[in-house]
């Protein structure tokens, strides 16, 4: 990739993450228009949802992999494709049995672009520009999650539910003429040993993830859960005695790549707490209109939009360590704001809360993408981008899990002792576990900040291991 290039290559992976999480936030608000629409049930509309993020899950790190074979560039123009073509068979899909077929090819595609476009970008940017770079990725994460709810409304009001998949067709043909002009394959040097194509593991590790998923699913029997467990150590097992496995063993020598994934799945499932329950609590304790439910839900990525850039700058300047400690110490603070909502609107206190969220997530997410990105050889960029991709896409589930297991057992509880609010005291345990979670991640941030100063290079996080 010619260092000319990287603006140009860095606004085509910012139009693919715009595209993909402007429609994630788009969908949430169409679940009921497309249920209403095919004559289903809410929990069968579900799985229009569910399906997208299992394929994603399942195969992130094989076109991570795929990538360092083919060139990252390749994989994320294809992907680019896929998910366009996707999206205009969603539009078309007459039943919700080819709603959801339709929708696991777009997700194929959108895990192409999300295993590759970190990589693309880290090794598109010099060290010193890295941080500023995967800031700027943050922020449009932030923008297209803030649109999608206002957005997807509108679109929904004067067009139904097919407009929400046929809006990312006329952007995704824009997108794959400028990557195909302006983002120049590189060409791959990598050991064809080192890169083959771990087909067992693969399957295994999809087998496991699906697994694992649709076990975390109150809807779903637990047999999943536990088979998916035992699953676990037999991929191992099968991965020790590959030559070229699937999971690259040896970046788990580098402290940064371990650290960094490790409090980024802490990250993720603590947010996960507040993303998933409190629009229950907007719409169903106080309640508010879905129009105000969304409202209040664009907060925290309109904060991530403003402050991840200036994280990112930041952390070019002063290392990573402080930034994702000071992010933890702010969740943690939200989740307090947010364990002291009461039956009555409080409008700034529950300002404050999502704006705290949306500041130590933004504070958050570049630094430590930036630090484990510098701490692996360029040539592993595509298998890190798609870790990181699925340690986040595991770490969703995990927490939308969490936060139903512990509402619904609180919940149970309150209600057999005649509670007068069960539903308030459940949320409000959940946030406050939350808050023990964040403040776990401090802890971890913090004491190992000797290691996390600055991001390492791959010899020097080889040789601190």
């Amino acid at each position: 990739m010619q260092l000319a290039n990287k603006w140009k290559t860095l606004i085509i992976v910012c139009l693919g993450i715009f595209m993909s999480t402007l429609d994630g936030g788009i969908l949430n608000i169409a679940n009921p228009s497309i249920a209403e629409a095919l004559s289903i049930s809410l929990s069968a509309v579900q799985w229009v949802t569910n399906a997208y993020m299992l394929v994603i899950t399942a195969t992130l790190l094989m076109f991570g992999r795929l990538g360092d074979r083919m060139g990252m560039e390749k994989i994320y123009t294809s992907g680019f494709v896929v998910f366009t073509l996707g999206s205009l068979f969603c539009s078309l899909a007459p039943s919700l049995l080819l709603l959801v077929a339709f929708r696991m090819v777009q997700a194929v595609g959108a895990s192409m672009m999300m295993a590759t476009g970190i990589g693309i970008v880290s090794n598109s940017f010099p060290d010193n520009e890295r941080g500023k770079a995967l800031g700027i990725t943050g922020s449009v994460v932030g923008i297209g999650n803030m649109a999608g709810p206002s957005l997807g409304g509108l679109l929904i009001e004067y067009f139904g539910w097919p407009s929400i998949f046929l809006i990312n067709v006329p952007v995704g043909i824009i997108a794959v003429i400028l990557a195909y002009r302006f983002m120049i394959p590189a060409v791959p040097s990598f050991d064809s040993e080192r890169h083959k194509f771990d087909a067992p593991g693969t399957l295994l590790l999809a087998a496991t993830s699906i697994l694992l998923v649709m076990g975390l699913s109150p809807d779903l029997n637990n047999t999943w859960l536990i088979i998916g467990l035992l699953l676990i150590p037999l991929f191992v097992v099968v991965e020790k005695r590959r030559t070229a496995p699937l999971i690259n063993f040896d970046l788990f020598k580098i402290k940064a790549f371990v650290y960094g994934n490790i409090l980024g799945a802490i990250s993720y499932v603590s947010h996960m707490l507040i993303y998933f329950l409190f629009p229950f609590y907007l719409q169903n304790v106080l309640p508010l209109s879905p129009a105000q439910v969304g409202l209040y839900m664009t907060i925290p990525p309109l904060i991530m939009a403003v402050t991840a850039p200036i994280a990112g700058n930041l952390s070019d300047r002063w290392g990573p360590s402080r930034l994702t400690s000071a992010s933890f110490l702010i969740m943690a603070l939200a989740h307090l704001t947010l364990s002291t909502v009461t039956l009555s609107l409080d409008s700034v206190r529950i300002f404050v809360g999502l704006m705290l969220l949306g500041l130590g997530l933004g504070t958050f997410g570049s630094p430590n993408s930036s630090y484990i990105m510098g701490s692996i050889p360029p040539d592993q960029a595509g298998y890190a981008g798609g870790f990181i991709a699925t340690v986040r896409n595991l770490s969703y589930s995990l927490g939308t899990a969490l936060s139903v297991a512990i509402y619904a057992t609180v919940l149970q509880t309150n209600v057999a002792i005649s509670s007068v609010s069960p539903s308030l005291i459940a949320i409000q345990t959940v946030y406050r576990i939350g808050a023990i979670l964040c403040l776990a991640g401090l802890l971890l941030s913090y004491t190992t900040h000797a290691s996390r100063q600055s991001p390492d290079t791959y010899g020097a996080s080889e040789d601190q291991a």
